[in-house]
């Protein structure tokens, strides 16, 4: 394209660009329409007469910014939605406060008189003289449970809050571990922990709805795999 140094001043007046002190105040992170639109005009206008712009490379040119326009008004439409989906999966989450949820943990808060209730969870085969181990927080193991032969599938236990002699053990956190054969070697089962729902907040910076639960803290929603009144 031929131009002169008064044309290239021309094409800088046209989009703004042409003082330091607008550059400072004004800077952009993306090309806008009225801006493509100015530079494309005056393109048009500074092209040399005798090699005028090529109608193909006009029209890709026009073509490319039709797409990058389709693309931002997509991103924000894809943005609104996640929004809304966000807002109203807290407010369905909302309706969980007070409810008791199962989420996957090897921990468990005892408040010195409920039970602690859980779930073994076996996602491909059953396991055999399985073992509820209880610890305390220096790692003794105050309580074992025989649970027997597990199936497939969720499997329910529930400890009273007392050691293996029958007395109440003190309020606080203690870990849960299963061990069962599976496959004629004895391993370490999955598990999770029913837990009372206090509050619901949004995620923040890691986005999401996360529930916090009496006990055990913030875990996120998608965690929940069962409901209770």
């Amino acid at each position: 394209m031929f131009e002169t140094p008064n044309s290239v001043n021309r094409v800088a007046d046209t989009v703004g660009a042409n003082s330091a002190d607008q550059l400072q105040n004004q800077r952009k992170t993306e090309l806008g329409q009225e801006d493509f639109l100015a530079l494309l005009t005056t393109q048009l206008a500074q092209q040399d007469p005798f090699k005028p712009l090529d109608n193909t490379e006009f029209i890709a040119q026009m073509a490319q910014f039709s797409s990058l326009e389709s693309l931002q008004s997509m991103q924000e439409s894809f943005a609104s939605l996640a929004s809304a989906m966000t807002s109203n999966q807290a407010l369905q989450a909302s309706a969980l406060v007070g409810r008791t949820v199962l989420v996957p943990s090897n921990v468990a808060s005892f408040d010195g008189s409920n039970e602690v209730t859980g779930v073994v969870a076996l996602a491909e085969s059953s396991a055999e003289d399985a073992k509820l181990i209880i610890e305390d927080e220096f790692g003794q193991v105050v309580r074992t449970i025989e649970l027997g032969d597990l199936e497939q599938g969720p499997n329910d236990f529930t400890w009273d809050g007392t050691d293996d002699n029958g007395n109440s053990v003190e309020a606080g956190y203690y870990a849960i571990k299963v061990t069962g054969g599976v496959y004629g070697q004895e391993m370490n089962l999955a598990t999770g922990v029913f837990a009372r729902v206090d509050s619901v907040n949004l995620g923040g910076s890691q986005g999401g709805v996360y529930l916090n639960l009496d006990g055990l803290g913030s875990v996120s929603l998608d965690d929940v795999s069962q409901i209770r009144n």
